[in-house]
């Protein structure tokens, strides 16, 4: 009585395992280019550290009436620096260019997020969004006959923003930005960053 055996290596079992499937042939078609984009968006790099300078016009809001221009400097530090969205800290600060009459200082701290949505000539155009809290102290002179009167008022607001920018060569950026302070305020400007 005979007894044959027959030997099989663990790739030929496994080779018989993955030919016997029948496995959707779409499931490679749609991988393979989510993995090179992936991949693609994982090679691009971005500075984590950003700097920047605006200044800002009041388009609505009691601050408006009297301070019209404010300018201001910001510092953001971005996460997740190898991914099309990048959440990001910020705080800055920004005072009121006319000190006549009124003067107006803000210091404030967002938290948001950049989404790159277009890229060209190694240019990257991104929207950001932010919402955060404000601290706002206004002063105002008031000239009278004899003295001048001075009256201070402070308050904590919250703070939205929205932004449509374009960082040129990975370092350099500009950014057309609405910023909300409370309820009533309202200011539309230019800034421009730089990134390290």
């Amino acid at each position: 009585m005979n007894h044959s055996r027959t030997v099989v290596s663990g790739n030929q079992m496994m080779k018989t395992h993955f030919s016997a499937q029948n496995a959707p042939f779409l499931i490679p078609i749609v991988a393979l280019p989510l993995a090179l984009f992936s991949s693609m968006i994982q090679a691009e790099q971005r500075n984590p550290y950003q700097i920047a300078i605006s200044g800002e016009a009041f388009a609505t809001g009691a601050l408006g009436g009297e301070d019209e221009m404010l300018v201001g400097m910001e510092f953001k530090y971005f996460f997740l620096p190898t991914t099309p969205f990048h959440p990001f800290l910020a705080a800055g600060y920004k005072t009121d260019i006319d000190k006549e009459g009124s003067a107006v200082d803000i210091v404030y701290a967002d938290v948001g997020s950049q989404w790159d949505f277009a890229e060209f000539w190694g240019n990257r155009a991104f929207l950001e969004a932010s919402i955060g809290g404000a601290y706002i102290n206004e002063e105002i002179a008031v000239s009278l006959l004899d003295r001048e009167a001075n009256n201070s008022y402070s308050e904590f607001d919250f703070k939205a923003s929205l932004g449509l920018g374009v960082e040129w060569q990975k370092a350099f950026g500009t950014t057309l930005v609405v910023n909300q302070y409370g309820s009533n305020d309202l200011t539309g400007g230019l800034s421009f960053s730089y990134s390290f």
